[in-house]
């Protein structure tokens, strides 16, 4: 690789000793009746005494902002490469709050006249990507391209992380299938203050299928076709995104008490009488949302057409919908039968997290839980169009993997002194290689979360896989299934995420064949980002 690039293998970085320190001491306090004591605590937002007011998402009446829609240059515009670019990350200012300015973390990218902030990749399948990563920030970074087939060279391998005034060059061929991909920073020990400041951004591959599903329903990326990239967050009374986290907080994943839905604090749509596809990103640190349509208090039916690896084989009726953070969902909603007037809105109905996952969530003291309901988007029904497009019976070619034959290799998500959490009995170490695959094999990966108090979303680079079955779900869980093997609409088809309950055994199938040359190292962790700089990650090598 072309790249100035440092040697990020040392395990004893400042951060990471930092948290280790803390966390110690977070388990001392917890061992000794600390739960009660966090959990009683009032929570407060970021800054004492602020009061929410236009901010709330919780209350209806706040949805007064036009939605920010990708178009065009600057903020989520819509960039295709046409030849080599430099993307870099850097702060700057952005009004995130009317009349009150906060420092903004963004990928810029300036090309043929025009500049892109955190722009959203549009790809061809096949196409060649050729991007020089600069970085101007404060500490190391580099980006990792989640869900793209990739060498590790390209990854993103936090090994790979550059300081300050450094670039790294990235080229690759996009071999993956059409689907919402994304790009985000991958530091060990940086990454979730990285994104929650702003860092992250969609890519969009497109293929002959993706062009086909389009034309049949007449969507126009941007008008009716519209990505929707969800973060909570916390801010202070000067409008400024803050990064308040107590020892509970990095234990258990930072949570937000205001939502921005493409950088828009409390959004509104103008819609018409047809069919729109919302691709959802859930850009969390460590939200998980539980979506659903909303007229007044009666669900309205929507379909689930696609995830994390694009088009599912047919669309999956659904009335709700959990999305971890860092999956993806593409949702289709008919607004035929709506008359101008109306008002619906997409709403999370709040997570159970069950008895022990309530107590633990009650030990944040800052945000509110994922079990609270709150609104995300107010759709407002405008014009009555003629509109005769029919929703296709079959989306998508699907070819099955085939575990017959495959090992197993089991996985268990469990903590460690009440302080850790782990993969295996693991924690992260930068030249440590818990798992060995051999390049031609085909495996099963059997995760089971021994942990009763929350869920963990599991994200695996280089490869996606195919869920096989959900054994011991929850009852909340299991109410969403679609076939017998207790796979939700948001299983089907390709995965690079899951999220896996608490007390559940989750099975998949992945072929581990590539077209790379030697040896590959990937990585495997949870995706709650508080969790993932804690070292819940371990390394996987591919031989």
């Amino acid at each position: 690789m072309k790249s100035e690039r440092v040697d990020a293998a040392q395990n004893g970085r400042v951060a990471r000793r930092d948290f280790l320190r803390v966390a110690g001491l977070g388990g001392l306090i917890l061992s000794t009746g600390g739960i009660a004591y966090f959990r009683n605590r009032t929570r407060h937002s970021a800054s004492p005494g602020q009061e929410l007011g236009s901010l709330d998402p919780r209350e209806a009446g706040n949805f007064t902002n036009p939605l920010k829609v990708p178009a065009g240059e600057g903020l989520l515009g819509i960039f295709e490469p046409s030849a080599p670019f430099t993307i870099t990350s850097k702060v700057t200012d952005y009004s995130f709050v009317q009349g009150k300015e906060s420092k903004f973390w963004v990928y810029e990218v300036t090309q043929q006249g025009k500049t892109y902030q955190n722009p959203i990749l549009k790809l061809p399948k096949g196409g060649r990507v050729q991007a020089s990563y600069r970085n101007q920030l404060g500490a190391e970074s580099i980006i990792h391209w989640h869900g793209l087939r990739v060498d590790t060279e390209n990854d993103g391998h936090p090994h790979h992380a550059i300081p300050p005034s450094a670039t790294y060059d990235y080229d690759f061929t996009v071999l993956n299938r059409a689907a919402a991909y994304w790009y985000h920073p991958h530091p060990h020990g940086q990454t979730a203050q990285q994104v929650y400041f702003g860092l992250a951004g969609f890519m969009l591959v497109e293929d002959e299928e993706e062009q086909a599903f389009a034309r049949a329903l007449d969507l126009e990326p941007g008008t009716t076709d519209i990505p929707l990239l969800l973060q909570d967050r916390l801010f202070n009374n000067n409008g400024a995104v803050v990064y308040t986290v107590s020892i509970n907080d990095y234990f258990m994943g930072i949570l937000g008490d205001v939502l921005l839905v493409n950088n828009t604090i409390t959004p509104y749509l103008d819609v018409d009488t047809r069919f729109y596809r919302f691709r959802v990103l859930n850009g969390s640190n460590s939200r998980n949302y539980r979506l659903a349509f909303l007229k007044g208090s009666d669900r309205l039916p929507f379909f689930v057409v696609g995830n994390d690896g694009g088009l599912l084989d047919k669309p999956y009726p659904a009335t709700e919908v959990t999305i971890a953070t860092a999956e993806r969902l593409d949702l289709l909603v008919d607004l035929r039968n709506l008359e101008p007037g109306d008002v619906i809105f997409l709403k999370t109905l709040g997570v159970d997290l069950g008895p022990m996952g309530k107590q633990m969530h009650g030990m944040h003291t800052t945000g509110f839980g994922s079990e609270v309901e709150f609104f995300i988007l107010k759709l407002n029904v405008k014009n009555r169009v003629t509109y005769d497009k029919v929703l296709p019976g079959h989306l998508s070619e699907i070819a099955p993997l085939d575990p017959a034959g495959a090992s197993t290799r089991p996985i268990t998500l469990s903590n460690s002194g009440f302080t850790q959490w782990t993969i295996n009995g693991k924690q992260f170490r930068m030249t440590e290689y818990p798992i060995m695959v051999n390049r031609d094999a085909t495996e099963i990966w059997e995760i089971k979360n021994v942990i009763t108090s929350m869920p963990h979303p599991m994200h695996i680079h280089g490869y996606p896989f195919q869920v096989l079955e959900r054994i011991d779900s929850p009852r909340s869980v299991r109410a969403q299934a679609v076939d017998e093997k207790g796979l939700l609409p948001s299983d089907k088809g390709w995965k690079d995420t899951v999220l896996v309950w608490p007390g559940e055994t989750l099975r998949y199938v992945i072929d581990f064949r590539h077209p790379f040359p030697g040896e590959q190292i990937y990585l495997f962790h949870c995706h709650i980002l508080e969790h993932e700089d804690g070292g819940m990650m371990i390394n996987y090598k591919v031989v």
